[in-house]
Parts: structure tokens; sequence; C-alpha cells
């Protein structure tokens, strides 16, 4: 029995190296297959430096979507992980022109990060045939709430008269993200994500104004809100003010 025991020790004391040299060499090939990976990510801008907020983002592999994202408040985006390949990337926003570029993945063994450059579009109004109620000032307010613009919220004179609001800022109250609080001056500061949304009137921007006090609810002809810079028409973008909205106030006419 001791010799057993005795010998069964000595076996696994000669076996012990071989094992753990096994045990290598299958680590070692595991290793060798593993397929590295790195981190794809990047930022999409315009010609001002500008980060561009909900662009879309596609992975385009052998002319199928891969992966589809969008960019954050700061303009970047993140794709995941893929092994070291060239791949196709298209980048799309709405009032900007669509950039395809080809991406190497992976050089010098590092995470991949690239800036993307969107060139804005100039704004062509189409021609539209218009009742009297569309011309003068409130001719660009009905263009756009004729083609059902998805970024915008849009409203004219005779549902602002049937909503019958004390103030123009009462318009938003319903709408979601925006915070009404009282102002000195009488009516209501509008925020949206604590942010100062910028007001234009009959084409003119009122620096730092508060929509109550440029406009009574009876004097609208038509107002536009755009929640965040998405689909903001070129000519009023303000890039100082990109992620606080903009309200476009059009005046009734006379």
């Amino acid at each position: 029995m001791i010799r057993t025991r005795v010998a069964s020790l000595a076996l696994c004391s000669l076996l012990s190296p071989i094992l753990r040299l096994v045990a290598a060499q299958e680590a070692a090939a595991a290793s060798s297959t593993r397929t590295t990976t790195y981190q794809f990510t990047g930022v999409v801008i315009d010609a001002a430096r500008a980060p561009i907020p909900e662009a879309e983002v596609t992975l385009i592999e052998v002319g199928a979507v891969r992966r589809q994202v969008v960019t954050g408040a700061d303009g970047r985006f993140a794709l995941g992980d893929y092994p070291a390949s060239l791949l196709v990337l298209r980048v799309r926003r709405l009032g900007y022109e669509q950039r395809t570029v080809d991406v190497q993945v992976g050089v010098g063994g590092q995470p991949t990060f690239v800036e993307i450059v969107l060139t804005q579009l100039p704004v062509e109004l189409e021609e539209v045939l218009a009742n009297s109620s569309d011309q003068g000032r409130l001719r660009e307010f009905y263009i756009r709430k004729q083609q059902r613009h998805s970024f915008a919220r849009f409203l004219e004179a005779v549902e602002i008269r049937r909503l019958a609001p004390r103030n123009s800022s009462e318009l938003f109250r319903s709408v979601p993200g925006i915070t009404l609080s009282a102002s000195s001056s009488g009516g209501n500061t509008i925020r949206i994500r604590g942010c100062q949304p910028t007001v234009w009137v009959d084409g003119q921007r009122i620096p730092g104004a508060e929509l109550d006090d440029v406009v009574q609810p009876s004097d609208i002809g038509g107002i536009e809100f755009y929640p965040s810079s998405a689909g903001i028409p070129a000519q009023y973008m303000d890039p100082s003010n990109r992620l606080c909205g903009l309200i476009l106030v059009w005046t009734r006419s006379q």
C-alpha cells in the first residue's frame, strides 16, 4: 500500500511539468486564434467645429447596414469594437450634406477615433400654391407646415385662438421637456432642459428675450418650435445656442 502511494506521487511529480506544458501550449493556441478588436468612436461637427447632435451614423458592410447610431448632444458616437479592417461609414443629418467615408480601423494597434465634418446645405424654399393667408411674412411658416416638418411643432392663429392662452408661453405648457416658471415681468420663462431657447420674431433675432416679453397671443399669426438644433432652418441656426431650441414667431398681417 505504501509502495503504491509512493509510486503514484512519483508519477504525478513526473507528469506535472508535462501537464503544465500542455496547458501553456493550449493557452497559446487559443490566444493566437483570438481576433484582436479595436474600439471605434468619433465625432460629427460642422465647418465652424461646433458639434452636430442627432446625426445618423451608419456602418455599412458589403452594401448592407451593420450598425446605426445617433450622435449625442456633444456630437460624439460609439460604434463598438471591430477587428482591423476597412469600414464604410455614412453620416447624414437634415440640413447638411450627406457624407460617406472609408475608415481604416486598428491603425497602429490603437483604438480608432474619426472626426467627420458635415457641410450645411443652403435652404431653398419650394414654390407652392398659396391662398391669401399664405402671403407675406407667414409664407415661410406655411411652407414648412405643409411639409409636415417632423422636428418642429407648428401652431397657427386659429389654433392659438382655440387654446385661448393668457400668455404666449402657455402654448408650450403641454410640450414634453418644457418648463415654465413665473417671471418678474408678469409672464413666464421658457426653459428646455434648463436652457433658454432663442426667440425670433418676423425673421429678426431677439437676443436674450423671453417670449412673453415680446409678443401677445392675439398678435401671433404662426409659431414654430424646435426643441433642439434638429431641423432648424439654416438661416436661423445659432451656433452659440445649438442645444437650447428655437422659437420662430410670425405676427399676424395687419
